[in-house]
């Protein structure tokens, strides 16, 4: 029993400075991920993971330090992939900070034009009647959610399609 309980207090020793390291690594003073540690304290955590607890105070404290691991592991890889993909920079006092995505319209104007078809044509379908005014506001909707959902997901720019729901055209965003 004592074998299970110096390997949680290991893992979560372990955890704690693999903690320290990647902090280190994003304050910039670690030049390298420390992917290594990383590594060894999943395999532990994996190799712990097969064994039967016996105690249901170690099951706990396992499950919780597993928990906690793959947390770290979700926010690191997620860092990891913003800073290389520039989506997350540096400041001039060293904090993250989040960045615009690129330049330009979220949507193409061509796809505007074949979205606002497709909706007429649906409409059309339905029973909708749809005058000419209406295309510039349906227009300047769409152009404003394709920028707000672009602004939100980062560089992403923004594709719509139309469906048919319940007898009535709906236009769907999606991210390319």
């Amino acid at each position: 029993m004592t074998n299970i309980k110096d390997a949680l207090d290991r893992i979560e020793s372990d955890l704690g400075d693999l903690k320290r390291q990647y902090d280190l690594f994003f304050q910039g003073v670690r030049r390298t991920e420390p992917q290594e540690e990383r590594r060894i304290l999943e395999w532990m955590i994996k190799r712990l993971g097969q064994r039967k607890l016996p105690n249901t105070k170690e099951q706990f404290r396992f499950g919780a330090l597993q928990s906690r691991f793959f947390s770290y592991l979700n926010l690191w890889t997620r860092m990891v992939r913003d800073l290389e993909e520039g989506r997350l920079a540096r400041d001039t006092g060293g904090n993250f900070v989040r960045t615009k995505g690129p330049a330009g319209e979220p949507v193409p104007p061509d796809h505007l034009d074949q979205v606002l078809k497709q909706l007429q044509n649906a409409r059309r379908e339905c029973g909708i009647l749809t005058e000419e005014k209406d295309l510039p506001a349906l227009r300047e909707m769409l152009k404003g959610r394709a920028a707000e959902l672009a602004d939100r997901s980062g560089t992403r720019q923004v594709e719509f399609r139309v469906t048919i729901e319940g007898g009535k055209p709906k236009v769907k965003a999606g991210l390319r």
